[in-house]
């Protein structure tokens, strides 16, 4: 068992299509709906001027971070909560769901994911400008944004543990999928699931997987842990850098005034 492929990181759920239970993607999806007619009506006129081009910036970052992997960590970067301080709530938001809509375009995920997916990801960009708001008028810009990336990464990534093990199982937590492998086999083998009977040891089977995995010298669950954490690290160090390099060019995309 290889563990190299690389992982959907962080909060974003790559699942095909009929993994998930209908009730849990429609509510999704009307949630995910429902918050956009309200971004929507509440932008401004001038912030859609001013803030609407570097959205659409950050989204095609989004993409490039989402699409390739780390490399030497099986991990992808969603910089979610970047756009949030830079792009403010709603734009994120919005920039979100065309991302994650593309994402499942190119076979990243299910359709029935959107929704579920949007509100994850939308749910850190929004908590990370928050907190990122009320941390820097005590810290400096940069350990502002790496504390509230951190904060909102570790909320969501557990948000997306508990929703894919309740609902799809604990095998589909491990991040064990392949990106060269085509999503129509991701989705006939999620047909195959429904159709056929899986033997009875099939959780206890693909959970004993994580055994498998190795980071360093670590395997096992410590060794996903690790993995996780190691992305969080690295991309709330990268958003720490890209925010305090902002405030030092750009600070009007902020909205606030950090102490130097």
């Amino acid at each position: 068992m290889h563990f190299e492929a690389g992982v959907t990181f962080m909060s974003h759920i790559h699942l095909p299509d009929g993994v998930i239970p209908p009730a849990w993607w429609i509510l999704g999806f009307v949630l995910c709906f429902a918050l956009l007619w309200l971004f929507t009506g509440r932008i401004k006129g001038d912030e859609l001027r001013r803030k609407i081009p570097f959205a659409g910036v950050i989204a095609a970052l989004m993409l490039i971070f989402m699409s390739v992997p780390l490399g030497f960590l099986p991990v992808h970067l969603s910089l979610a909560v970047l756009c949030g301080i830079l792009a403010g709530p709603g734009l994120s938001f919005i920039a979100i769901f065309v991302v994650n809509t593309i994402l499942a375009l190119m076979g990243h995920g299910g359709f029935t994911a959107i929704g579920i997916n949007t509100l994850l990801m939308g749910g850190e960009a929004i908590a990370g400008y928050y907190l990122f708001k009320i941390l820097s008028g005590r810290l400096s810009c940069t350990f502002s944004a790496i504390l509230s990336n951190i904060t909102a990464l570790l909320l969501s990534t557990a948000l997306m543990l508990i929703l894919v093990a309740s609902t799809a199982g604990l095998s589909e937590v491990l991040p064990f999928h392949d990106h060269g492998q085509n999503h129509g086999e991701e989705v006939h083998f999620a047909e195959s699931k429904q159709e056929e009977e899986l033997p009875e040891n099939y959780d206890e089977h693909k959970a004993a997987e994580a055994e498998g995995v190795k980071f360093l010298s670590i395997t096992g669950w410590s060794a996903v842990i690790m993995i996780i954490l190691s992305g969080i690290f690295i991309e709330s160090l990268l958003t720490g850098l890209i925010v305090n390099f902002f405030s030092k060019v750009r600070p009007d995309f902020l909205d606030i005034v950090h102490p130097t």
